[in-house]
């Protein structure tokens, strides 16, 4: 397994990514792709399509990466399948401080649901598990729960598969079990019902 600094272009909506070597991943002749590129190459900027929780990478040919059966990656695939697919993990990190349009994510005196508009943050732990998915606790106990109301609790006794999406320089999305994005509401609650990323779904972090 290869790490690399996930950097995102938000004026272009494109990603590069750094390896341990400082050189850029980038797309080179015979449609294969090597971390041997420049940051100013426009070979090494990717577009990204997210799908629960990992991605599919563009190259600049319009064509997606992928992998073959000896471990080249290459861009050759018109359209992203299976093969296409990326997982995608923060790096040594054991937990997030969460702040949104209105402030901070955590709990309240008087509120039983999580809210968005705090001067101070809860410490969210970080479970990672299979295939891009994470698990969410506060105060280290039980894990994040969803309402019928699509507000969330921090008392569940079940994980529920929360997934990732890095939107920018610092800047998350998180797509809840119900296939909605984490949103904050203007009155204060967290609420997973937003069926895209908007300014109100996305977290510094």
């Amino acid at each position: 397994m290869s790490t690399f600094h996930f950097k995102v272009n938000p004026d272009s909506q494109t990603v590069q990514l750094k390896g341990i070597n400082h050189r850029y991943l980038a797309q080179r002749i015979c449609k294969s792709v090597v971390a041997d590129g420049c940051c100013r190459e426009p070979e090494t900027c990717f577009h990204v399509l997210w799908h629960c929780g990992k991605i599919f990478l563009r190259a600049i040919s319009g064509c997606y990466l992928g992998t073959l059966p000896m471990g080249l990656v290459v861009a050759r695939a018109a359209h992203p399948g299976p093969g296409e697919e990326f997982e995608l993990r923060l790096a040594n990190r054991s937990f997030l401080l969460l702040r949104g349009r209105y402030g901070y994510i955590g709990s309240a005196p008087g509120h039983e649901v999580l809210q968005c508009n705090l001067l101070e943050p809860d410490c969210i732990d970080l479970l990672p598990c299979k295939h891009g998915v994470y698990h969410l606790q506060t105060h280290g106990k039980s894990f994040w729960s969803l309402t019928s109301e699509k507000t969330l609790k921090t008392w569940g006794k079940v994980a529920l598969n929360f997934c990732l999406e890095i939107r920018g320089n610092n800047l998350l999305a998180i797509l809840a079990p119900n296939g909605c994005y984490l949103r904050g509401d203007r009155e204060g609650a967290l609420k997973a019902d937003s069926p895209e990323v908007t300014g109100e779904s996305l977290w510094e972090f």
